[in-house]
């Protein structure tokens, strides 16, 4: 026992202890409560065959909604991918010219389609 500072027992000791018992209980408790009544809504609406509001619950929960449509003015797929490659080449350089040469004729070979042998098993 600290003769000051923070008592170990006691009114006071006890009180807070309990205090932080309900708070971390509680916390829990939301947190299930929340896991349940999504739940709950889902199969509810999946029970009485409410498909629309099924569907909206379902995206409610779990699609993003922040989806980037645009990037630097750009709405086309081909030349937003072409921005990212240009940028990326840009910002990432090689140190070594020659071991960055080896490594693309490493990973040219690597891609190359190999020949498959097929084997027929003759039944007797």
């Amino acid at each position: 026992m600290k003769l000051a500072g923070e008592p170990r027992q006691g009114h006071i000791f006890q009180k807070r202890q309990d205090c932080r018992m309900q708070y971390r209980k509680r916390i829990r408790n939301g947190q299930k409560a929340s896991h349940v009544a999504y739940t709950n809504d889902l199969h509810e609406a999946l029970l009485r065959k409410y498909g629309p509001t099924f569907w909206k619950c379902w995206r409610s929960k779990f699609e993003s909604v922040n989806k980037c449509n645009e990037v630097n003015g750009c709405v086309d797929g081909d030349k937003i991918a072409d921005t990212f490659r240009e940028h990326f080449s840009k910002s990432y350089t090689s140190n070594d010219a020659s071991r960055a040469a080896s490594l693309t004729r490493c990973s040219a070979i690597a891609e190359r389609p190999r020949c498959r042998v097929r084997y027929s098993f003759r039944q007797k």
